[in-house]
């Protein structure tokens, strides 16, 4: 009995501890200011190409503007996939191979100078803000 009354408040404590993040539509006239003026390279170097960052998770992505994107993960690898703005989100897709990849990049603030990204990985969704690198 002791253990049916401990259930919602084990619960609300599991609820409080997520941390609602605020995102927003990315407005063509920002979106250039994120994507590299030129089409994916065969070898990207993330060190002179405009990416966003996350280093505590960590993953680097960079936009070409062939809408192309690549990306690295330096706990499981790199590669590449393909984004689009749909309706003020930019929607990246990339095949790999044990796991088909989609994140959403949407604005951090509402002037949209920093991004952040929604994912589903094997812990369940995930929203990360970004820094940007060459921006």
């Amino acid at each position: 009995m002791k253990y049916l009354m401990l259930m919602p408040l084990m619960l609300l404590i599991s609820c409080g501890k997520q941390e609602a993040t605020k995102l927003y539509k990315v407005q063509d006239s920002a979106l250039t200011k994120f994507v590299n003026s030129k089409n994916m390279p065969k070898d990207p170097n993330l060190t002179l190409d405009k990416s966003i960052v996350n280093n505590s998770y960590p993953i680097e992505i960079a936009l070409y503007e062939d809408n192309r994107f690549y990306y690295n993960l330096p706990n499981l690898g790199d590669g590449n996939g393909t984004w689009k703005l749909n309706n003020g989100v930019i929607e990246l897709k990339a095949k790999r191979t044990l796991f088909d990849m989609f994140i959403e990049v949407k604005g951090s603030d509402e002037a949209t100078e920093n991004l952040a990204i929604q994912f589903t990985d094997r812990f369940g969704p995930n929203t990360l803000k970004m820094m940007n690198v060459n921006i």
